[in-house]
């Protein structure tokens, strides 16, 4: 088994990469906007080199934790150029893949949804809001209709401590702000399932390890809106003096998105032996991470 990991200097990729180090498993990384030591670097719009590179390097596993900076409102303002990203280098890696019978694994997102019905199971209809939502409901389609090999995962609130980021996720973005002032102001009206970065990673590893292919939901074990999950976040860091003030409703200029995401796991569960962590349960790993590296 050898993992190709698009994006290794991320939150995620950085999870996958320590993840394969204590299961002794070959890995090799790329990065791009972002140079690092002992990484190859990669741009997945260079289409025509996609499989060249895929070809030299001979993954049998591709998992691909490629972030756009910018995110929704980034598609939302640069459609075409979206496009590219999430889903034609997308088709270009899954052509390759099935060639060659390597796994792909894909990040999609609780955006798929509208969030007028949740929880949503795996099966359920799909009804994207937004730009970023329909380019991951295309990439995935592509994919499983031409992949026979490959975990889609849809996630959402991935968190986890990297003092690096360029990109930092909402924790991060919370911890940040309460350093340069007493207070964060955080939306009462965005709920989600908080999800481990740990808890991710190990969860897809043990789905390939079992070849357990296929589309899953795979986020923590429960749903809160981000005010209280802040608000927890305080409790649990011991952050004394420091308050969150609540944001009670979207701002006219926010891109359309669902308000109420809820994700049904169960279908992971059934299959998998990894522990999705709680809200606290994560925090506390959160924590513990952000501590370990600062004492480091």
């Amino acid at each position: 088994m050898k993992y190709l990991i698009l994006g290794a200097n991320g939150l995620i990729g950085k999870q996958f990469v320590r993840l394969c180090q204590e299961k002794e498993i070959e890995q090799v990384g790329t990065c791009f906007s972002r140079s690092t030591p002992g990484l190859f670097r990669f741009n997945q719009l260079e289409f025509d080199k996609i499989q060249t590179v895929f070809q030299s390097l001979s993954p049998t596993v591709v998992v691909n934790c490629i972030g756009l900076a910018g995110g929704v409102q980034f598609c939302q303002d640069n459609p075409e150029l979206g496009r590219k990203y999430h889903v034609e280098a997308t088709q270009n890696m899954v052509d390759w893949c099935r060639k060659t019978g390597a796994v792909f694994v894909f990040f999609s997102t609780d955006y798929v949804f509208d969030g007028q019905n949740p929880p949503y199971k795996e099966e359920d209809p799909t009804n994207p809001l937004n730009v970023y939502g329909k380019l991951k409901q295309e990439a995935e389609a592509y994919i499983r209709q031409n992949l026979d090999r490959c975990v889609i995962v849809r996630t959402t609130n991935v968190f986890g401590w990297d003092s690096h980021s360029q990109t930092p996720n909402f924790l991060m973005a919370v911890m940040n702000s309460l350093k340069e002032k007493n207070s964060a102001k955080v939306p009462a009206f965005l709920y989600g399932n908080p999800t481990y970065v740990g808890d991710l990673a190990a969860g897809i590893w043990d789905l390939i390890e079992n070849k357990y292919y296929g589309l899953y939901h795979l986020v923590g074990t429960e749903n809160i809106n981000r005010y209280d999950w802040a608000k927890k976040l305080v409790e649990v860091a011991g952050l004394r003096g420091k308050t969150i003030e609540k944001i009670d409703s979207p701002p006219d200029n926010m891109v359309p998105r669902p308000l109420r995401s809820h994700l049904r796991t169960e279908k992971f569960s059934s299959m998998s032996r990894v522990k999705l962590h709680n809200v606290v349960e994560g925090l506390k790993l959160f924590v513990s991470d952000m501590n370990s590296e600062r004492l480091s």
